[in-house]
């Protein structure tokens, strides 16, 4: 979705977001106190240190990607922290920014990371350095995915989160593997959809081969909720 057409929609969206209409009480609870809450968490000063010491050791770097903003760290932290996965799976490292924010929601936590160019980024390492007893960090997608699913305890709801999606052949076992998923019971998270074309169509592609559980999306970010207990719901929401 474009921005002008977000605009358009704001008010709509806006509505909604303070759970007018909402009718089943996960999505008004998850909507009211997770996408929208507005408390202050104890980890909340870190993160807003750790974006800054990024932008710092990035300035004067040419068309280096975005750094993700304040915002969407403490909205990350909030969906990890209400799903408080055990095993976590990342695509794309956003200079290890958005593995931080998820793996201070509990010491308990691990990440598998994905991320094709692990050594284009200097700082990658710098913010990650704390989490490396919870981290393990791949290069290749199909032994990522493996060893994820390995990790995955009897019973355990896969958590996933996408930054990025990789070149064509990469996308496509990526895009295979996430729609199995949907199949059974995930979370899913994805960001930059309103800045990456790949990552606007997996979200499509997702979204319309869901045939139960809940989304829910500004259209920058987007959350699936893959829970066979919950009929099928969109959310079109302003967060």
């Amino acid at each position: 979705m474009g921005r002008i057409k977000r605009y358009r929609t704001a008010l709509s969206r806006h509505h909604r977001s303070k759970g007018h209409g909402i009718h089943s009480p996960f999505a008004f609870n998850f909507v009211r106190f997770v996408l929208r809450e507005k408390s202050s968490y104890y980890c909340y000063d870190s993160m807003k240190q750790l974006r800054q010491m990024v932008i710092n050791t990035l300035h004067g770097v040419k068309n280096h990607p975005r750094v993700i903003s304040f915002k969407g760290m403490k909205m990350l932290f909030r969906i990890t922290n209400f799903f408080n996965p055990t095993h976590i799976l990342q695509v794309g490292s956003c200079y290890g920014m958005t593995a931080a924010t998820m793996l201070e929601v509990s010491s308990r936590s691990s990440l598998l990371l994905y991320e094709p160019h692990l050594d284009a980024y200097q700082v990658l390492g710098r913010v990650l350095s704390p989490y490396l007893d919870r981290l393990d960090c791949y290069n290749d997608l199909s032994v990522s995915l493996d060893d994820y699913c390995r990790n995955l305890g009897t019973g355990e709801v896969p958590f996933v989160m996408v930054n990025m999606v990789p070149g064509s052949v990469d996308g496509d076992q990526l895009s295979a593997w996430l729609l199995l998923l949907l199949k059974g019971e995930c979370v899913i998270v994805i960001r930059n959809i309103s800045r990456n074309d790949s990552v606007k169509d997996l979200w499509r592609l997702l979204k319309n081969a869901m045939t139960h559980g809940q989304s829910f999306t500004n259209e920058k970010t987007a959350v699936i909720v893959s829970m066979k207990k919950f009929n099928l719901e969109h959310f079109f929401l302003w967060f």
